[in-house]
């Protein structure tokens, strides 16, 4: 999604090993706490909504469960997947060691109040403030080494950064009642955005991932068609951001579908078809097309309203494009990182296709058989819930544990 692997050999060149080796192996680097720790919340988030569905709610969940929900997988478990990504990927783009011990600690405890406060606590200004706060924090962390270095290529994340942080500022003021703007049109924003910022990404890492993964020889990046892709993706977004009242729903609606369908002279060169051994790498090559579905459906939704759903749109491209895209990519991120191979056991595998049935039963299963809604509901939850807690269970000791090879990381 968006990190490259770091050489073991330029990895060594930029820390101090011995002062390295001195911090505790889950705050060395920022995927160790945010890929665990977002993963397990992931898995009791969702069981908290399927429970929710089944007329079982413990917790308050802050205002409301709808938003709850949104806003959680969105900002809490999405968001801290993005960070952890960033703030481990920084490294490599600029030279200048991660953050890592107390700094990371800093943020990633943040994150975690920022979540049970959440989870337990009614609204309150304080608790919003709260849920800016290790964003914030990870904006710092970011933009110094990239200043530094001036590496200008990476500077667009930070105000990609900054804009989920307006966004999470939206919709809390949504809940809070000092917004007239429905959260729904705020977390369709954070959607877009997310989107927009896989299909950068994905770009980037895909073709080398498969190239490597397959043994064949690079796929080079054509201008033209990375052009092609991304200028529509980055309208689409934009014109989400700018509401109805400057881009009418059917405008959106087309820009939409035209960002989707502008992404296939890209991904036929991305020989998908090779990719069907490795599971690491198909499920990457799924989550990207059900991203350009995803979207493309949006678009639909709001051209024909009557015709295609809003809430199946958003949610192909949220289990199965953002769901799929972090799921493949913190199992491969989380091997190299800690100097293991890359290679899938089953229970990973078993992971994989269960997010998949995940999506399945969230959208195929509404459209064609709508009575059985809340059914599905509940099992898309749940199956979401099982293929996360798979992924925790088998990388608890990987994340949480120094190194097999004695390296800091």
């Amino acid at each position: 999604m968006m990190i490259s692997h770091l050489s073991q050999c330029g990895f060594m060149q930029i820390i101090d090993k011995t002062a390295a080796l001195r911090v505790p192996p889950f705050f060395r680097l920022a995927f160790r706490p945010f890929f665990l720790s977002a993963s397990l919340f992931s898995v009791l988030a969702m069981v908290v909504w399927a429970a929710f569905w089944l007329g079982k709610t413990f917790v308050p969940l802050y205002g409301n469960p709808v938003w709850w929900h949104a806003h959680e997988m969105l900002i809490g478990f999405t968001g801290a997947i993005i960070v952890g990504f960033l703030l481990t990927a920084v490294q490599n783009w600029t030279g200048i060691p991660g953050v890592n011990g107390w700094k990371l600690a800093s943020v990633f405890s943040c994150w975690l109040i920022a979540r049970v406060m959440l989870l337990l606590s009614h609204p309150h200004w304080l608790w919003m403030i709260a849920d800016q706060l290790w964003i914030v924090l990870a904006i710092v962390f970011l933009a110094v080494p990239i200043l530094k270095q001036k590496q200008w290529r990476n500077l667009f994340f930070v105000p990609l950064l900054a804009l989920l942080i307006a966004l999470n500022l939206m919709m809390h003021f949504a809940v809070l009642g000092w917004s007239s703007t429905e959260f729904s049109v705020v977390s369709r924003q954070l959607t877009l955005l997310i989107a927009v910022i896989m299909i950068v990404m994905g770009g980037r890492v895909i073709p080398f991932f498969t190239a490597r993964g397959t043994q064949t020889e690079p796929i080079s990046r054509v201008p033209w068609r990375e052009l092609l892709a991304l200028i529509p993706a980055w309208g689409a977004l934009i014109a989400g951001l700018v509401g109805q009242s400057v881009v009418p729903p059917a405008w959106f609606g087309w820009i939409c579908m035209v960002a989707a369908i502008a992404q296939i002279p890209r991904v036929i060169r991305w020989r998908t078809l090779q990719t069907y051994k490795e599971p690491l790498l198909w499920l990457l090559h799924f989550a990207y097309y059900s991203t350009i579905l995803g979207l493309f459906l949006i678009g639909l939704s709001s051209v024909e309203p009557q015709h295609a759903s809003d809430s199946v749109a958003l949610h192909v491209l949220t289990v199965g494009g953002i769901g799929g895209m972090i799921l493949a990519m913190i199992v491969r991120v989380s091997l190299g990182h800690t100097g293991r191979k890359l290679q899938t056991g089953l229970m990973i595998r078993v992971a994989f296709f269960t997010l998949i049935i995940a999506m399945c039963f969230r959208t195929i299963v509404i459209i064609f058989m709508p009575g059985m809604m809340i059914h599905a509901f509940v099992l898309s939850a749940i199956l979401w819930a099982v293929a996360y807690g798979i992924f925790v269970l088998c990388f608890w000791r990987v994340l949480t544990r120094a190194r097999p090879d004695g390296n800091p990381g």
